[in-house]
């Protein structure tokens, strides 16, 4: 093995040594809070601390990559980072408040295993983009499956986290369109798209999206509930977007999405009548 590849294999390791550790911090303090902490924080803590996650989680991405990061990286550094504050809202707003507290350690230990791991592959998904701007990768096919599942997660956890939060209409639907572009250009960016064909793009995923969650908001069914429409609107959405051909297959597939948008539609609308 020649020094230059050795010297390599060493930074990856110092690399995701950090990314681990990064992590583990991350899931550890969110266990550790909700634990120690009395009664139900107000609308300003939560979303405070959540805004202190992100830019953390931001910070120690930069630190972690040992700050060989370019203009280009930012919009992967914020995409793991708005997952993490993600992460955050949606334990913090959900289970914390569904369970007793004599289940709630248990539970919130099953959590911390599963933020872990969630968290440390979107950081390894930004890491694989950031190292492809350098030279290309074979990875980054891998990451592009990873960025599909990790954006579609964060669509889920911010639309119920929103919800929960009992923020007004007038902003609720500003940032849930705003949330969808943002992931939504990101997303298809990774996947190739350039210039007008990516803005219309990102532009239908996001109309999809928004109209999706109009429809189950109005219908008042549960945040849980509600936040499931836009989450299948964007996961149908991308995955619509990235058809580029009229292979035998696609159609399948596009078979399949439309019968999930119908689904989660009539879903809906039963809910509504009960």
């Amino acid at each position: 093995m020649s020094v230059e590849n050795m010297a390599n294999t060493s930074e990856d390791s110092v690399k995701r040594g950090k990314l681990i550790a990064l992590s583990f911090l991350v899931a550890l303090s969110i266990f550790v809070q909700t634990i120690i902490r009395q009664g139900d924080p107000t609308v300003t803590r939560t979303i405070i601390t959540a805004i202190i996650y992100f830019v953390i989680s931001f910070v120690g991405i930069v630190w972690a990559f040992n700050f060989e990061v370019k203009i280009k990286s930012l919009p992967f550094l914020l995409h793991s980072a708005l997952f993490v504050m993600s992460e955050y809202l949606f334990i913090q707003l959900f289970f914390a408040q569904k369970f007793s507290r004599i289940y709630e350690g248990v539970l919130l230990l099953i959590l911390v295993i599963l933020v872990f791991a969630g968290t440390y592959v979107s950081f390894l998904m930004s890491n694989v983009f950031n190292v492809n701007l350098y030279k290309g990768i074979p990875l980054v096919h891998v990451g592009r499956t990873t960025s599909y599942i990790v954006s579609t997660l964060t669509v889920f956890f911010l639309t119920f986290s929103l919800l929960a939060l009992q923020l007004p209409f007038f902003l609720l639907i500003p940032l849930i369109f705003a949330v969808s572009i943002f992931l939504s250009y990101i997303h298809l960016k990774n996947l190739g798209f350039k210039g007008f064909l990516l803005k219309r793009k990102t532009l239908l995923v996001s109309v999809l999206v928004s109209l999706l969650f109009l429809s189950s908001f109005l219908s008042g069914v549960l945040h849980e509930l509600s936040a499931l429409s836009p989450t299948v609107g964007y996961f149908v959405g991308i995955g619509v977007a990235n058809i580029r051909g009229n292979k035998m297959n696609d159609i399948w597939e596009m078979i399949l999405y439309i019968i999930a948008l119908i689904a989660v539609v009539f879903l809906n609308l039963f809910l509504n009548v009960l």
